[in-house]
């Protein structure tokens, strides 16, 4: 729910918090796989610092392990999965230690330079810039029915869900090129942060593999386990893609049309409002203490009257006094601070990634493609 080629070191110190969100940051150098169990070992680099871990664990293949072989007892169990079917793709898998760094970054040494600064002007610059724009009115106009038919029945508008694709992958045009299956096998059980999460995301894969939904050999994606043009996680896909005009079988990875379909489900079944603004941006003057106002959740807690009683207003009257909404912070390298004020449809947008700068992406590059089509 996102690595252009050949994320920088400083970068991934930088994400460390947030590197599952940003699931618009894909498309890294392919890696190759490890291949079988007897795989060399070799020392770790600063590219691959968890290999030599992987390797040793890995020593006897993967179904020489024995938490690897509760998981297949359980899903065999549970999913009524073939047992060989499961050990088959099992002992074809070798290790992507690349994905691992990305999600848990080692600690930093005593000769790495300092990790950057979050910065909205950064962030911004790289998820809705001048190219993303000009495709994304390219992509708008080329399925400009499919988006019609979809607006109407989900309410979200256009250039939102088109706004969400550009930031994932530019339209389709970098979905990532780790091996799925390798990539989350390895994040399950071996992550530090969050393997129970990523467990559940491999199950639900396997459960599509053996349904049919998705080629397991084949599947490519983030470093995180995501796929497709709209970068769902397996078990987003599962519950949330739909196929364009009722398609059976809906093809995230092949078809603009379901990518379209299912991100404007996506927004509609978590409580997108059809024809209601989504945020302004706040004016806080000097002296003023915004963050009381800042939303602790994903959710607005506050309203937009409270607010402005505080002496913070909007720029644009975008948002009426009584509409729920609180302020959310978008921080700069100088340690200044940018706030909106964000109601609901802000925060429906963070459930497909909990950040309010990805949020605050989408919105300001589907501002720039409004009136495409």
């Amino acid at each position: 729910m996102k690595p252009e080629e050949g994320i920088a070191s400083t970068l991934m110190q930088q994400t460390r918090r947030k590197i599952l969100e940003q699931s618009g940051l894909i498309a890294l150098a392919a890696l190759t796989p490890w291949g079988t169990a007897q795989a060399q070992r070799k020392s770790p680099t600063p590219t691959e610092p968890y290999a030599e871990l992987l390797a040793d664990r890995l020593r006897f293949g993967w179904l020489g392990r024995s938490d690897v072989q509760e998981f297949i007892s359980t899903l065999s169990d549970r999913h009524s999965m073939p047992r060989h079917w499961l050990e088959g793709h099992f002992k074809r898998l070798g290790a992507q230690p690349k994905a691992l760094a990305l999600i848990a970054p080692p600690p930093p040494g005593p000769d790495d330079p300092p990790p950057r600064k979050r910065s909205w002007a950064r962030y911004l610059s790289q998820h809705a810039d001048a190219v993303r724009i000009k495709e994304g009115r390219e992509f708008l106009i080329r399925y400009r029915g499919v988006f019609d038919a979809v607006s109407e029945q989900s309410g979200v508008p256009a250039h939102v869900i088109a706004a969400i694709i550009g930031v994932e992958t530019r339209y389709g045009k970098f979905t990532g090129r780790f091996p799925t299956l390798e990539t989350l096998a390895t994040l399950g059980f071996d992550s530090p942060r969050r393997a129970d999460f990523f467990l559940k995301e491999l199950e639900s894969l396997l459960l599509m593999g053996h349904q049919g939904v998705i080629d397991l050999r084949d599947a490519k994606g983030s470093f995180a386990g995501a796929l497709g043009l709209p970068q769902f996680m397996p078990s987003s896909w599962r519950q949330f893609a739909v196929g364009y005009k009722k398609r059976e079988r809906p093809d995230l990875i092949n078809s603009p049309q379901d990518a379209i379909a299912s991100v404007g489900n996506f927004l509609k079944l978590h409580g997108w409002a059809a024809g209601e603004p989504s945020h302004s941006v706040a004016l806080v003057p000097q002296g003023i203490d915004a963050k009381p106002f800042v939303a602790p959740q994903l959710t607005p807690v506050h309203t937009v009257a409270q607010i402005q009683r505080a002496g913070i207003e909007q720029d644009q009257m975008r948002l009426g006094g009584q509409m729920r909404a609180s302020l959310i912070d978008l921080p700069e390298e100088d340690d200044s601070v940018k706030y909106w004020f964000a109601a609901n449809n802000f925060f429906v947008i963070t459930q497909y990634n909990r950040s309010f700068m990805y949020a605050a992406a989408v919105l300001t590059l589907a501002e720039s493609l409004n009136g495409s089509v």
